[in-house]
């Protein structure tokens, strides 16, 4: 009964595998057709291809396959180290952020290295390869060997660095604007956290395996299965949702390119002492406040020292010195401050509070909501409810 319940459980990995592989490689051959932000789709469908055919091998994984099929034995050893440069460079395409030609080639490195240290038994003829495999405990062992062991860590660097990546270009783009929206692609974080717990999960099981806890090893078999969510989830989002490849934003790099600002009585070579600064900062205040520029839910931080002709730079330098944050913190305080205005004006009685939001210059419900808690520790509704009894109170 027991031998029975693991053949059907090993026929429903394959069967599962294999059709993953094909839906696999039909999304990716549709990622590559799209016209729409074609480099960061060809990356993905690329991914897509190589980890379909990685399903195949995984969900084959038998002495059986291999000995009829020896010339695919050892490439599912090596195909993981292309995953993660990829995905990095699938996340530059999405963020519009580039590295140096290269760097990009550096990324591939340990592939490359490990290729032509296993390039000698790709090209060793098939009876060769069987009589190898034919012996199952020394493949077997092989299988767990140090590389594979080195790939498996090579997959938690890439996915904590690519993770590390992201949460930086977020935190780059919060200094030029003031909508969440416009910093955060929430699903693009949620890929690479995902991304990150499967890998830690899988690496897991791998080295669980190797030393013999059955408590973790008994998933081997099944860890990809989350896996192909994560890269099937992705695809749908890329499919349904188009926009989300198509993020508008400045580009970030390690030494970015201020705008040209003309102004004859400001220049960027002036002392940026903290007399300047604060003089700077009360300028910026009071073109925001005299026009209401935190009105504008797409005010970026270049707009703001084109209409005071101050350099970018320099007002960015004035707000984070003079204000407590930087400027997606600075304007949406001003927007707080409007909302909680605007919701004691009678006037506003008809609207509800994301209305009321929404005019203050917040451009969704999320940003408002994620906003207003970071600011004031409560929701929108509890802070007013609290104001409102501390006003009866008095």
């Amino acid at each position: 009964m027991i031998i029975h319940d693991i053949l059907d459980s090993i026929l429903l990995i394959k069967i599962l595998y294999a059709a993953a592989s094909i839906q696999g490689v039909f999304l990716a051959l549709m990622l590559w057709r799209t016209t729409v932000n074609q480099p960061a789709n060809r990356l993905l469908g690329t991914l897509l291809l190589l980890l379909s055919f990685h399903l195949l091998l995984i969900g084959f994984d038998e002495r059986a396959f291999f000995l009829q099929f020896p010339h695919l034995s050892r490439i599912s050893w090596i195909i993981g180290a292309l995953y993660g440069p990829l995905i990095f460079l699938f996340v530059q395409r999405i963020t519009n952020t580039r590295l140096n030609a290269v760097y990009q080639l550096l990324l591939f490195l340990p592939f490359i290295i490990l290729f032509f240290v296993l390039l000698p038994y790709y090209l060793q003829p098939a009876e060769v390869k069987r009589n190898y495999l034919d012996a199952f405990e020394v493949a077997r062992a092989d299988d767990f060997g140090w590389i594979n062991q080195a790939v498996s860590i090579l997959h938690v660097a890439f996915a904590v660095s690519n993770l590390a990546y992201y949460l930086w270009w977020e935190r780059k783009q919060s200094e030029e604007f003031s909508s969440l929206e416009s910093i955060r692609v929430k699903w693009l974080r949620q890929f690479l956290v995902f991304q990150l717990v499967i890998t830690l999960f899988g690496v897991s099981v791998f080295f669980a395996r190797i030393a013999g806890l059955t408590v973790l090893a008994d998933f081997y078999r099944y860890h990809f299965i989350g896996v192909v969510m994560l890269f099937y989830w992705l695809s749908y989002r890329a499919l349904t949702q188009p926009v989300l490849f198509g993020i508008t934003g400045v580009q970030v790099s390690a030494n970015p390119v201020e705008p040209e600002i003309e102004s004859e009585k400001k220049s960027a070579r002036e002392p940026s002492d903290d007399d300047y600064l604060t003089r700077v900062f009360q300028a910026v205040k009071e073109e925001l406040v005299s026009k209401k520029l935190y009105l504008n839910n797409n005010l970026t931080l270049t707009e703001l020292a084109t209409l005071t002709g101050y350099p970018r730079n320099l007002v960015s330098q004035a707000i984070n010195s003079q204000s407590a944050g930087n400027f997606f913190d600075f304007i949406n305080q001003y927007r707080i401050d409007e909302f909680l205005q605007q919701s004691k004006n009678p006037a506003k009685k008809h609207l509800s509070q994301l209305g009321i939001a929404l005019e203050s210059g917040f451009s969704s419900k999320a940003s408002f909501y994620a906003v207003f808690k970071k600011k004031t520790g409560m929701t929108p509704a509890e802070y007013l409810l609290q104001q409102e009894k501390s006003a009866t109170t008095v």
